[in-house]
């Protein structure tokens, strides 16, 4: 098979074809060499439009507005800034566990305007739900407040509050889920230890999976999907702390899976 040479004029051999069928020495045609110099010498020579000119601050204004146009008024602007809000109905549409977590309406005191509210994370505020408060969020705080909640890796954070001093005071500011949206145990701590203790026994305090000291125990159904067998010692067995974590929590197992899953 004879080899084939660039049919752009360089002279090498050719070593990819393009859809319309000419042969290149480079994986892109602006990359062979007489590509390159083609238009190194087509460039020579040119000068830009503006070159050695110092345009007034009224010649740059003259541009501008012949580039975006006619001045617009105060009701088209109007317009403009209610579409790119997001309305309550598309919210509820799109993001389905948000709006069942966040109680929404639209600020009684600007009805033209349809600007969303919420209510304030800290329990102490007047704009919170337990004292029938509402507050105006900025876009960013809509925003990361749905991420953390619909998205696979969110963690269910990002609270709304009305101000800083509700986010510093708010004991749930920095931690990664709400501990007051966690569901009650069907067990006490000391039934959960006597069955702890059951199993680290019966499996000689060994890990079942390398065979070294157990501390902890593993359940083969988790805990929050399936909360009935917490204490079932056959759905349970003895691990050490590496491969609790390594091996018992892994894939959808994980416990950053885990975290994120909402259980309603």
């Amino acid at each position: 098979m004879t080899n084939k040479i660039c049919d752009y004029g360089c002279g090498h051999e050719a070593t990819h074809q393009f859809k319309n069928g000419k042969w290149c020495c480079s994986k892109f045609s602006n990359s062979c060499p007489k590509v390159r110099k083609k238009r190194s010498i087509s460039s020579k020579g040119r000068s830009v439009w503006n070159k050695g000119k110092i345009m007034s601050c009224e010649h740059i204004e003259k541009i501008r507005k012949g580039k975006v146009g006619k001045p617009l008024s105060l009701k088209h602007k109007q317009k403009i800034s209610l579409t790119k809000k997001l309305s309550i109905k598309y919210i509820k549409k799109t993001y389905n566990l948000f709006s069942k977590i966040e109680e929404m309406r639209y600020n009684p005191h600007k009805p033209d305007e349809k600007e969303i509210q919420v209510h304030c994370k800290n329990h102490n505020c007047k704009n919170s739900k337990e004292h029938g408060g509402w507050f105006t969020p900025t876009g960013i705080q809509l925003y990361e407040r749905i991420r953390q909640l619909e998205k696979e890796y969110g963690n269910g954070g990002s609270y709304l509050y009305c101000c800083d001093e509700c986010k510093n005071e708010c004991p749930l500011y920095n931690i990664y889920s709400d501990p007051y949206q966690e569901s009650l145990k069907s067990y006490t701590e000391s039934e959960y230890q006597q069955f702890r203790e059951y199993v680290l026994k019966r499996d000689n305090h060994k890990c079942q999976y390398c065979g070294e000291k157990a501390e902890h125990v593993h359940h083969e159904r988790p805990q929050k999907l399936e909360p009935f067998y917490a204490l079932d010692p056959d759905f349970a067995w003895s691990c050490c702390e590496k491969c609790h974590y390594e091996k018992g929590h892994k894939d959808e197992c994980s416990t950053g899976k885990l975290a994120s899953i909402n259980c309603i």
